[in-house]
Formats: C-alpha cells, structure tokens, sequence
C-alpha cells in the first residue's frame, strides 16, 4: 500500500500543471481564442479574433464577436472618417460564425485557455454584462482598441498572465507600421499601404511592448502560444478548425507600382517645362494646388477626427497646406516666400536622408514627390521674377 501511494505522488508530480487545474474545474465552460486567416477585402485583410464559450452545462456554444457595427448607420461615413464609428460586441451560435469563414475559404484556429474555474466564471459573467445593450458599444481604435485589443486585455489583464520576453515573439524595435505591412505586403496591396502611410502619423513609429504588438490576430494568437505564469501555460490546447484554401494574392504589374506611377507622373509635369517656359508656371500651380489640398486633408484627419494614429504625420511636410496660397502667388512672390522655397527645398531633402535611414516612415513611392517638391521649390527661389 505505502509503495502504490508513492507511485502515485510520482506519477502526479509529472502531470503538466493544468491537469491539475483542470480536474479542479467543475464549471462545465471551456473558453478559447479563435483566429482567423486574414481576407482578399480590405476590411478583413488583417485577419479577425472572437471568443468562444461552450459551456456543457447549458448546452450553449457561444462566439463573442468585437468586430461588430452597423452599415446601416445613416451617418456610417462620416463617423467612420472621423473615427467616430461605435463598434459593439455581438455574440452568434458558433456554427453560425464558422459558416462565413467555410464560405470564403478562410481558417480558423482555436487555442483553448488554462484557465480555472473562477476565471471562466469571470469572464462569461463579464461579456454576459458586455452585451448588453447599455454597455456593448465603444469607440472603434485601429491601433489601440479593436476587436484583438478587446480580447488580448480580456485574456491577459483580467487573468494576470504575464508574457515572458521570449525572443522572437516580437523584435526589438518593430513598430505599429511594420506589422501592418507584414499583412498588406503579403496581400499585394500596394495602394492601399500607401493610403495608410500616408494617413499614419509618428504614432505608428513609436516601437511597441510585446502587450501592444498583440493588436492584430495573429500576434494575439502567437503570444498566447507563449504566455506562460508560475510555469503554467495560458494555452491548454491548439485546434486548426479549418484550413486556409484562399488562392495566393497575385502580384501588382510593375507599371501599377505606385513608385513607378509617380515617377511618370513627375517626369509628364517635368519635361514639358524645360522645353516651353511658359508651361513653368502652370507646371507648378498643379503640384502646388495638389499637394497643399493634400495638406488641408490630414491636417483635418489629424486635428478635426478623434483618430489618435494619424497625429503628427511627418507627410504634411511635403504634402504642405500652405502650398495652395502659393499657387495663387507666383505672379506675385515676396522675399519671404523666396526665403521660405530655398529653406524647404533642403528640408525635404534632409526628409528623404532621415527616411531612408529608418525604413517605413515615409512610404518609398512619395520619394519622386518629395523630390520633386524640392528641386522646384529651390527653382522658384531662384527664378521667381522670371514669371510675367
């Protein structure tokens, strides 16, 4: 008898920590983090994250779903603009989420949490009190509070798990910017990363803590692979529900890069130019008109929008608002402007210099822009009373 207890203690103390917790779990849920493959849409190219909770006992199988709002919404455009746009948690039968994924080819994978009996009670008893319809919505973040965001500060936060700097989970110095061209890069979306460049601000440069870099899904699902406390893992087990079938993203044709459109672009406002004299003037009333309406744009996203990631968008130096009062000037150009074109001209080259140095602050296909910004603000200053 005293050798089988001893066996048993032996056999026991070699079972992985949330065995132990499991058989202490009497409450019938089990709470796991589902992360879908990213989409072809914009809207779902970065992937999408839920939870579900099945609980035995009610019989229920329950997808808790932050990613939720209303097309419908009369005014959806200019909140969504304006970053106004109220998102809320929705919850669905978890056949009914999987239906859409099994429609468009996309995975899903599931990773059931360690968690205690007190924890799944807390966090059902939570989202039960979140859906209601007083306290589901909440003001819809790109960076900072989303439908990951959501859970990651559920999962993390409220359970005290602690992710451990384990190398490689997120490299030293990666910033907001560089996982979301991971995912726009993969997805050929060349357009539309310049959009996003274009739109984000310093915010996006600042380089992140692991917690933040968890603000996609699959660096959610990622760190959650890793989250470990007091030596216990925070995922129990990992599924792959469905397979992601999506074809492979067919590559942009070499002359719809944005780079190359833009260096056709300058060189047709160029040439012309040097050849006629005449065509100078109206040369530089276009760039100066576009790229100072530019400039009033995210001066707006910036100041006039709730958008805490386009603040400080080092684009408005070269898309730069005053440039429209310009172009109404060049008949008429003072000393000071004359001063002004010879100083910027060598700020967007040093623009260039600094972006070059720090890959991603500047999006590479403006560079043709900014080039060409700076050789003509340096020609008016040199030849502003040549103009009739």
């Amino acid at each position: 008898m005293k050798r089988l207890l001893i066996a048993c203690v032996v056999l026991f103390s070699f079972l992985p920590p949330y065995a132990a917790k499991a058989q202490q779990d009497s409450s019938g849920l089990q709470i796991s983090l589902l992360t879908c493959s990213p989409g072809a849409e914009l809207y779902s190219v970065f992937g999408h994250n839920a939870l579900r909770i099945v609980d035995s006992a009610a019989g229920t199988d329950i997808v808790y779903n932050y990613g939720t709002f209303d097309f419908n919404d009369p005014d959806f455009y200019t909140k969504f603009v304006r970053g106004k746009l109220l998102y809320f948690v929705s919850q669905v039968s978890y056949n009914d989420f999987l239906f859409e994924y099994q429609y468009f080819k996309r995975g899903v994978k599931e990773q059931v949490l360690n968690l205690s009996h007190q924890e799944k009670k807390k966090i059902q008893a939570d989202l039960f009190e979140n859906v209601r319809e007083e306290n589901r919505y909440y003001k819809y973040d790109f960076l900072y509070d989303n439908c990951t965001t959501r859970l990651r500060d559920i999962i993390f936060q409220k359970n005290k798990y602690e992710v451990y700097q384990i190398p490689g989970f997120t490299p030293q110095g990666q910033t907001f910017r560089d996982h979301l061209h991971v995912y726009l890069d993969r997805a050929q979306m060349r357009w539309t990363a310049l959009g996003i460049d274009l739109l984000l601000g310093l915010e996006a440069d600042i380089p992140m803590t692991q917690m933040e870099s968890m603000f996609l899904p699959d660096f959610l699902y990622k760190g959650v692979s890793l989250a470990t406390m007091k030596q216990e893992k925070m995922e129990r087990k990992k599924i792959e529900i469905l397979a992601d079938m999506q074809p492979t993203p067919v590559s942009i044709s070499f002359y719809l890069d944005p780079l190359f459109v833009f260096i056709v672009f300058c060189i047709a406002l160029l040439l012309p130019s040097f050849y006629f004299t005449s065509l100078q003037s109206l040369a530089d009333g276009i760039w100066l008109i576009v790229t100072g309406l530019l400039g009033l744009f995210l001066l707006f996203m910036w100041f006039g929008t709730d958008h805490q990631s386009f603040s400080k968008n080092l684009n408005l130096l070269w898309a730069f608002p005053l440039n429209l009062y310009f172009a109404f000037k060049l008949n008429d150009i003072k000393k000071w402007m004359r001063q002004f074109f010879k100083a910027w001209s060598l700020v967007l080259l040093v623009l260039i210099a600094i972006s070059l140095t720090n890959a991603g602050v500047i999006n590479t296909a403006f560079y043709p822009l900014m080039l060409l910004a700076s050789f003509r603000y340096w020609i008016l200053s040199k030849k502003v009373n040549n103009y009739a």
